[in-house]
């Protein structure tokens, strides 16, 4: 009966013992599927920061492109850089098939409606008017920087040929999108940083404002001048909120570059908004 019972027992523990490995296995297989997930996790990871970094740095390059055309360039200049261009397939090279980094640029400096904000310029709406306080004002550049792309785009623009002025017609066409009030408006003409002349107004709107003999006779005078400015000053004693429309595209200080750079299967937007300061020399003119 001893013998029995002692056989059992010994059976017992050899079971247990196959049980307790059989366990063992399967937590080993599992922590072993799992570390092989969060090394896979990982190499995604690392690859979609890999090709982050380089689409971000692509981009960056591009704005870094953009910012240096603004800064040589004056109001109204626009600019396309696509993959296909040179500036991009002759220093752009990956010797890997299927990774072709690229990016695009794109430079507006002309907008439908002029507001306080060139990333929304489609449309004038409560919240994105130009606000002028007491004393305040924005200057508006009545031409516009046709230099070419393929120019050296580290030239000054300061005897460049490619201003174009806008002619008469066309600058009556420029209007408040708001009726506002207690406006000082200055227009002036400027040849290689010589001013030639000015007129300065206490005004209502700029409708009114063109339609003054004075005034149109010193668009028609001056027409064939590159450098004309329209200056508007809030007079008043309350703030004034407009936008400024046009049948055209405006002119402006502010220019929006917005570039991608793509790197394999990742793509990086970036968009700057570059608020370029008025001339020094204006502020004689403005009696500042």
């Amino acid at each position: 009966m001893k013998k029995l019972i002692s056989k059992i027992r010994n059976k017992r523990l050899k079971g247990n013992v196959s049980l307790l490995v059989i366990f063992i296995l399967l937590a080993s297989s599992v922590i072993a599927l799992l570390s092989i997930n969060q090394i896979q996790r990982l190499l995604t990871y690392g690859n979609m920061t890999f090709n982050y970094f380089r689409s971000f740095y692509l981009a960056k390059a591009g704005t870094e492109l953009g910012l240096t055309e603004v800064y040589y360039r004056e109001a109204g200049f626009e600019q396309t850089i696509n993959s296909w261009n040179a500036i991009v397939t002759e220093n752009l090279v990956w010797v890997y098939s299927g990774f072709n980094p690229y990016f695009t640029m794109n430079i507006s400096w002309n907008f439908q409606h002029l507001t306080d904000d060139v990333r929304y310029t489609n449309e004038c709406d409560e919240e994105n008017m130009i606000t002028l306080g007491t004393g305040e004002w924005i200057m508006l550049s009545l031409f516009v920087d046709e230099t070419s792309w393929l120019n050296n785009i580290l030239s000054s623009s300061e005897n460049d040929d490619n201003i174009q002025p806008l002619t008469p017609e066309k600058i009556k066409k420029i209007d408040f999108w708001k009726n506002v009030w207690n406006f000082k408006f200055w227009i002036f003409a400027y040849e290689w940083w010589d001013m030639i002349d000015i007129i300065v107004k206490d005004w209502n709107d700029l409708n009114t404002f063109w339609n003054i003999h004075e005034v149109s006779k010193f668009l028609n005078d001056y027409k064939e001048k590159r450098r004309k400015y329209l200056t508007i000053k809030n007079s008043g004693n309350e703030p004034v909120s407009f936008c400024i429309s046009w049948m055209w595209n405006i002119p402006y200080s502010d220019s929006l570059i917005t570039v991608r750079g793509n790197y394999g299967d990742m793509e990086v937007w970036l968009q700057s908004v570059v608020k370029k300061e008025v001339p020094s020399w204006s502020l004689n003119v403005l009696w500042f």
